[in-house]
């Protein structure tokens, strides 16, 4: 009568996936009969990622110790087991359940049907109703696909699409680079900036057959829906594969990019996969000082809403968050603590931020996604209240082993001192945007007497936690001492 939690599992175990920086990391995962799914090694048990194999392209062994790869709609996913047997043995499983959920026909099953070269994609059209209506006006190849202009200097790809504007096909040429994918009008033989669309804003590219045929797409960003037409079906599934490919590039390094800068347990990766659609641009800039790149690395557009800035538009003003210019819409000159300048350089001053910076910083401002001792551990040596605060913070870790093995209750009169700051219990060196901000107000050092002077109270007034004390090991004195009392004790 028990209910079987491996129901319908076909295996399970430890592989290490490989990110975007090259850096291996640690996952449990799942085999279902429909999916993979990686899980952080916590007794949470939280899915950070999973993979529909109805999607799956192509799986192979890659190295004799234990690699492999399996490829996703063009996105790679790197594997590594603890040896090639096992390897072989998760590869064998994956095929066994693709071949259950997808199965292969035999090539005479498969019917080959061939449109006539003049109406093909009329056809198309006709057979839906709606379509016919609104697209009635559809042109052939009587579209011109000749780009008659020098591609930009950062551009992967650059080619005339055709896009749908009221109902109208219209040209433009659509550059894609590593950060965004810019949109051009031709006037006068000139290319004029249309629109500019950052790579974070890119929420899926698909095809769409049903404007009229194999050559259609459409890209979903968080602005618009982009209805466009290449030259032929290759040049379409080209522009696909390379948008997805920058996309998920783009996504892996913003994730590598801030687990660089802190070791994020399974809830901060869920929250921070939350915050990513909207704001993962911002998540490089939180441990590391931007670097300003001047409104023509922008195109004079403002980085919110790809409105024109500059000197003969709107007034460009320059987020000290993110290094970019914003117009007077989306930067309204809200101040605060620059995160990566306090780590970094001390510098406690606070600086303009624009809207988005700003409602970045309130999404995760009690989330503890900095560890000092990974970005810069050495604030401690140079800045004496750091060092301070090192100190207290490493008493607390302490004193919080004592009251966590406490029967008397005085661990939930702490927590409510903590103000569901748990992590002050955990780890001396993890920091929030919150603690960042006390900090350079000069309020967060109090804060820590006060937990310190109760946790301690406690200690020396329990009868059980006075019986976890300790005698000197090398006098033998009477005294009880105790680990955190750095004043007298060397442990």
């Amino acid at each position: 009568g028990l209910s079987n939690p491996f129901r319908g599992l076909l295996k399970l175990g430890s592989l290490e996936r490989r990110g975007a920086m090259g850096i291996w990391k640690e996952f449990s995962c799942e085999l279902s009969p429909l999916e993979l799914r990686l899980f952080l090694d916590h007794e949470d048990r939280i899915c950070v990622e999973s993979y529909s194999l109805l999607r799956c392209e192509s799986l192979a062994l890659t190295h004799s110790d234990g690699r492999f790869e399996l490829v996703f709609l063009g996105k790679k996913l790197y594997l590594r087991a603890p040896s090639r047997d096992e390897a072989e043995d998760w590869l064998d499983r994956i095929r066994e359940a693709l071949q259950k959920c997808r199965p292969q026909l035999d090539e005479e099953e498969w019917e080959t049907l061939d449109y006539p070269e003049d109406g093909g994609e009329g056809q198309a059209i006709q057979s839906d109703s709606t379509a016919l209506l609104q697209y009635s006006d559809v042109p052939g190849n009587s579209f011109d696909w000749t780009p008659a202009h020098k591609p930009e200097l950062d551009a992967i790809k650059e080619a005339v699409l055709y896009m749908d504007v009221d109902k109208t096909w219209v040209p433009f040429i659509f550059s894609l680079s590593l950060e965004t994918l810019k949109c051009f009008k031709v006037r006068n033989s000139d290319k004029i900036l249309s629109n500019s669309y950052g790579i974070e804003t890119i929420q899926d590219i698909l095809p769409d057959t049903s404007l009229g045929g194999p050559a259609f797409f459409k890209v979903i960003t968080s602005k618009a829906v982009l209805k466009l037409q290449a030259e032929n079906a290759e040049e379409a599934a080209s522009w696909r594969e390379l948008v997805r490919g920058v996309l998920m590039s783009y996504l892996e390094g913003a994730e590598e990019a801030l687990t660089l800068g802190g070791s994020l347990d399974g809830h901060s990766q869920v929250v921070l996969k939350n915050i990513v659609k909207e704001n993962g641009f911002l998540l490089q800039y939180l441990v590391a000082i931007p670097v300003e790149k001047g409104l023509d690395s922008q195109s004079f557009i403002c980085a919110g809403c790809s409105r024109q800035i500059g000197f003969s538009f709107a007034k460009p003003k320059l987020c000290a968050f993110s290094g970019l210019y914003y117009c007077d819409s989306c930067h309204r000159d809200e101040e605060t603590v620059i995160p990566s300048r306090l780590i970094h350089n001390w510098d406690l001053s606070k600086r303009g931020v624009c809207r988005q910076a700003s409602k970045f910083l309130t999404q995760i401002r009690n989330q503890p996604l900095i560890d000092l001792k990974l970005v810069n551990e050495s604030l401690y040596d140079h800045v004496e209240r750091m060092g301070r605060i090192h100190r207290s913070r490493e008493q607390l870790k302490l004193l919080g082993d004592y009251l966590i093995m406490c029967r008397s209750g005085a661990l939930k009169e702490l927590s409510k001192r903590l103000d569901h700051r748990h992590y002050l219990l955990e780890c001396p060196h993890k920091y929030s945007v919150a603690d960042l901000r006390q900090i350079a107000d000069g309020v967060f050092e109090t804060f820590l007497q006060s937990l310190l002077q109760f946790a301690s109270h406690h200690v020396y007034s329990c009868d059980l936690c006075t019986q976890r004390g300790f005698i000197c090991q090398i006098c033998n004195s009477s005294d009880i001492i105790f680990p955190f009392e750095f004043d007298t004790t060397t442990r």
